[in-house]
């Protein structure tokens, strides 16, 4: 009796049991999630191997995905770059709870938070040349133009404008500049046909502009009011031709270009900064080519360097190296990173000569001139365009020119012939005394001691004037040459030309010996010109 008594207690027990389960699963289950999954009927959602939620459909992740990074996107202030990806997986479980998309996209959203890698700004990548720097609005970008332009324009005439490179495929723009002009106005609707006045970058190219209804209501009224008060107005007016002196152009001599780009905060300079970084003068390595009268010092002199630093700067040069006209070498010179090229036109008054005249003479040498007429100055007004780049002028062109008073120029006669060349007389010897003083009185030659018997050679193709003795120079020959001038050789063994010979240059006229007033083997020669013995050193090549 008491076991069925104690059966039925056990039954009791466990049908209250599944009872209270069932309610429990019954009051549960609302609160899972928007499904109740058995069986494989529902997926696991991970994100970089940890687990955000179940649901029954997976395509609806690659959404909430896409919805979660938006909104974290929305929120910074920048480009979120993150390197998680998520994944599916099937559960096989019998039972399971599943979420709706927009509590997986919470759940997606809470997790990125924690895995986001940096948020990046936009900037804009300033490339001149080789040069670059990240800057971090459009304004920045025509801040530093701008401070670079205005250093040579003074009277604001001209303006950057910021164009698109259509040919690329990238969002890269280049800067331009040009003269302010007024804009071109409808006839008929009195507004801008170019609409350049917005600022930011093109959205479709140079111009693609709006303006705004204030802008246009302005235009409007403005070009109303003139033409009621009669003034004409022109669309065909070339505004960039401008009269008289001032600035005639302007533009950056490097090419400059603007990228956008996303980077992070601390790799964007400031703008005070990037102004001084472009406007500043930098040392810059350059190809000089010699001119005439140029030697290492002058060059580096002239640009504020030391010799020692053009010889660092080029291999194989040495301080003793001789320049040739012509001649390349690399210096350094104190240049911006973005320089400006400007062309300005000038006028002014000034006295000038004209160009000298030239009489030839084929009978005289090239070292004998002749003015015949001197030069009278003339006086002129010239208008000039002058280029420069920064500071230095680079270029100068004559546009217009009204003459006051005429030149006159000056003439000269001057020869053609190539003047004749002095040598060594003689192969070796010893000098043993030159022109100068010596025991009491002038030696007007030059000696060269050597064994008698030494073949003396003409100095200079002429005719043998004087041969034979000739008082204390002993045997002694004389030639005349045809430039005036004379050579004598003296003190000789033995002679082998006559007078009235003709004898070219490097002809053997004579052995070298000791007779008359010597004191030993050698040979004296002399140059005399217009009657004077010179100093022959100063001829001889």
């Amino acid at each position: 009796m008491k076991r069925n008594l104690f059966i039925k207690r056990i039954k009791l027990a466990y049908v209250e049991a599944m009872a209270a389960t069932c309610g429990c699963m019954f009051l549960a289950v609302p609160f899972l999630g928007s499904g109740f999954g058995v069986g494989n009927r529902y997926y696991e959602v991970t994100l970089e191997g940890n687990v955000v939620g179940s649901v029954k459909d997976p395509s609806v992740v690659e959404q909430a995905f896409l919805d979660a990074r938006a909104r974290i996107s929305k929120e910074t202030d920048g480009l979120v770059l993150s390197d998680v990806e998520y994944s599916t997986h099937k559960i096989e479980k019998i039972f399971g709870s599943t979420m709706d998309t927009q509590a997986l996209t919470d759940a997606i959203y809470d997790e990125l938070h924690k895995d986001v890698v940096t948020a990046r700004k936009k900037g804009y990548l300033l490339k001149i040349d080789g040069f670059t720097l990240t800057v971090g609005s459009y304004q920045d970008v025509l801040d530093i133009l701008n401070a670079t332009k205005n250093k040579f324009d003074l009277e604001d005439e001209f303006e950057v404008s910021i164009v698109s490179e259509a040919e690329r495929e990238l969002n890269v723009y280049t800067a331009q500049v040009k003269r302010r002009e007024e804009p071109e106005i409808e006839e008929e609707t009195g507004e801008y046909a170019d609409n350049s006045l917005s600022s930011g970058f093109p959205r479709a190219g140079i111009g693609a502009y709006d303006l705004s209804p204030l802008e246009k209501d302005i235009i409007t009224a403005t070009v109303t009011e003139d033409l009621l008060e009669g003034e004409e107005i022109s669309l065909e007016d070339d505004l960039t031709q401008v009269a008289g002196d001032g600035l005639r152009a302007l533009s950056f001599s490097e090419k400059v270009e603007i990228v956008e780009a996303y980077v992070n905060e601390d790799q964007i300079t400031p703008v005070e900064t990037a102004i001084d970084m472009v406007t500043k003068d930098t040392e810059k390595n350059q190809i000089y080519e010699v001119q005439p009268g140029d030697t290492l010092s002058v060059i580096a002199n002239s640009r504020g360097m030391l010799v020692k630093d053009v010889v660092a700067l080029n291999e194989g040069l040495t301080a003793e190296t001789v320049l040739h006209i012509g001649d390349e070498i690399i210096i350094t010179v104190p240049e911006p990173e973005l320089s400006v090229i400007t062309t300005e036109e000038t006028t002014y008054e000034e006295d000038y000569n004209a160009e000298t005249e030239y009489i030839l003479n084929d009978d005289w040498y090239t070292t004998d001139t002749v003015v015949r007429q001197e030069a009278v100055p003339g006086h002129h007004e010239v208008t000039m365009l002058i280029t420069r780049k920064n500071e230095t002028e680079t270029g100068r062109e004559m546009i217009a020119e009204t003459v006051m008073v005429e030149p006159v120029a000056q003439v000269i006669e001057k020869g053609t012939k190539t003047p004749p060349t002095y040598m060594k007389p003689l192969s070796g010897g010893r000098m043993t005394s030159g022109f100068k003083m010596r025991w009491g009185s002038m030696h007007r030659g030059i000696d060269w001691a050597c064994p008698i018997g030494t073949s003396i050679m003409a100095s200079c193709g002429g005719t043998v004037v004087q041969a034979g003795w000739f008082s204390s120079y002993g045997n002694c020959v004389t030639l005349q040459h045809p430039d005036g001038r004379q050579t004598r050789y003296a003190h000789l063994s033995k002679i082998l030309v006559s007078r009235g010979q003709s004898v070219s240059q490097g002809q053997k006229i004579a052995l070298s010996g000791n007779t008359g007033r010597s004191t030993g083997p050698h040979v004296h020669f002399e140059i005399i010109i217009n009657g004077s013995r010179v100093n022959p050193l100063k001829y001889l090549n």
